[in-house]
């Protein structure tokens, strides 16, 4: 029993590199996809929406404001 787990643990022990190792690509590759999608600047996406989300909003204010009172 003690040489089952003496391999064990040996086994666990030399798995730890690779393991750091694939979490820090994936780590890497979904800040690359946060940055691609989020970005910063004028072509984000953030700015996109917000800028959207305005233009809904000058739109519905412009059809309140011209509808006639009943």
């Amino acid at each position: 029993m003690g040489i089952l787990r003496n391999k064990l643990i040996a086994q666990l022990k030399k798995e730890d590199g690779v393991t750091a190792i694939e979490y820090a690509v994936i780590a890497v590759a979904i800040s690359g996809m946060l940055l691609a999608v989020f970005g910063n600047g004028k072509e984000s996406f953030i700015t996109a929406i917000t800028d959207k989300f305005s233009t809904l909003s000058e739109n519905i204010k412009d059809t309140v404001d011209s509808t006639p009172a009943p």
